[in-house]
C-alpha cells in the first residue's frame, strides 16, 4: 500500500484501536480471569491431578479469549497450520514440548500465544518490577532473565528446564535470541544451549517458522503496517531424546524452519 497520507492515517488507527481492544478485551479476560483461575489451581496445589486441571483450564482461557482479540483485528491477515486450542496437545500426546521459533516482529509472542495454550518462556526481569504484570508472570511460570547478562541467561535456561519442561509444561524459545532486521530475507543461526535443554529435558521440539511479521510490525516501527499478510506454520515434531549432541540438533532444526521459509 503506497505511504500516502490516507495510509499513514490507517496505520494511526488501527494500532491505537489494537491497543484499546488489548486494554478491556486483554485486561478482562487475558489478564484478570487468568490469574483467578492461576491463584485457584495455586491454592489447591496439595491435590496434584485438580491442581493441573485447573491450570490447564485457565491456559485455554488465557489462549481463547487473546484468539478472541485477534479476531477483532480486521487488519490482521495471518495464515496459520495450527490446531484448535481444545485439545491441542493431543496431537504431542505430551505437553513436554520445545516450541522453536524465528523471531521477526515483538508481535511473534502475541501471535503464537493465540493459537497455543499455555506457553511460557523467558522475559526480561524488567518486566518483573512492573507492578500490573508481575503476578501474572511470576504465577504463570515465565523465566526472568536480565538482557545482556549470560549468566542470567544460563540460570534462566537451567530454571526452564527444572520448573518448566521436566514438569511436563510447554516453553516457548526463539532461538535466534533476537529478532532479525525488517526485510532480512534468511534467519540468523540459532543459539545451541536451547537444544542442549531439549535433549537435557528430554522435550518434544516443535518447530514454528514465522513469516513476514516484521512487514507488521518490524525492528524500529511504532506503529503498525495493517494489512500485510503473515504466516505461522507448525512443522513435524523432532524428538530430542534421538539426539546427544545439541549442535546436531540445532542443526536439523534450523534447516526445517529455513526450507519452510524458503
Amino acid at each position: 500500500m503506497p505511504k500516502t497520507l490516507l495510509y499513514s492515517f490507517s496505520r494511526l488507527f488501527w494500532s491505537i484501536y489494537f491497543v484499546l481492544t488489548i486494554g478491556v478485551i486483554g485486561l478482562i479476560f487475558g489478564y484478570l480471569l487468568t490469574l483467578v483461575i492461576y491463584l485457584a489451581a495455586l491454592a489447591i496445589s496439595p491435590f496434584e491431578n485438580a491442581s493441573r486441571t485447573v491450570r490447564h483450564f485457565g491456559e485455554d482461557v488465557q489462549c481463547q479469549s487473546i484468539r478472541f482479540l485477534l479476531r477483532m483485528q480486521p487488519w490482521l491477515l495471518c495464515q496459520t497450520n495450527f490446531k484448535p486450542i481444545q485439545g491441542f496437545y493431543e496431537q504431542f500426546g505430551t505437553r513436554r514440548v520445545l516450541f522453536v521459533a524465528n523471531h521477526r516482529s515483538n508481535l511473534d509472542t502475541f501471535l503464537l500465544i493465540s493459537y497455543i495454550p499455555g506457553l511460557r518462556g523467558l522475559a526480561k526481569s524488567s518486566l518483573f518490577y512492573n507492578i500490573f504484570f508481575a503476578p501474572f508472570m511470576l504465577i504463570a511460570g515465565f523465566i526472568p532473565v536480565s538482557k545482556g547478562s549470560t549468566e542470567s541467561f544460563v540460570k534462566g535456561l537451567k530454571k526452564l528446564g527444572r520448573k518448566l519442561l521436566k514438569r511436563d509444561r510447554p516453553v516457548l524459545i526463539f532461538a535466534e535470541n533476537t529478532r532479525c532486521d525488517k526485510g532480512f530475507p534468511s534467519m540468523n543461526k540459532f543459539a545451541a544451549a536451547f537444544f542442549a535443554l531439549a535433549i537435557d529435558s528430554e522435550a518434544l521440539i516443535v518447530p514454528i517458522a514465522i513469516e513476514r511479521t516484521d512487514n507488521l510490525l518490524g525492528r524500529g516501527d511504532l506503529l503498525l503496517n495493517p494489512f500485510e499478510k503473515v504466516r505461522l506454520t507448525m512443522l513435524p515434531p523432532v524428538d530430542a531424546t534421538k539426539f546427544n549432541d545439541s549442535i546436531a540438533l540445532r542443526d536439523v532444526i534450523w534447516g526445517q524452519v529455513k526450507a519452510a521459509l524458503a
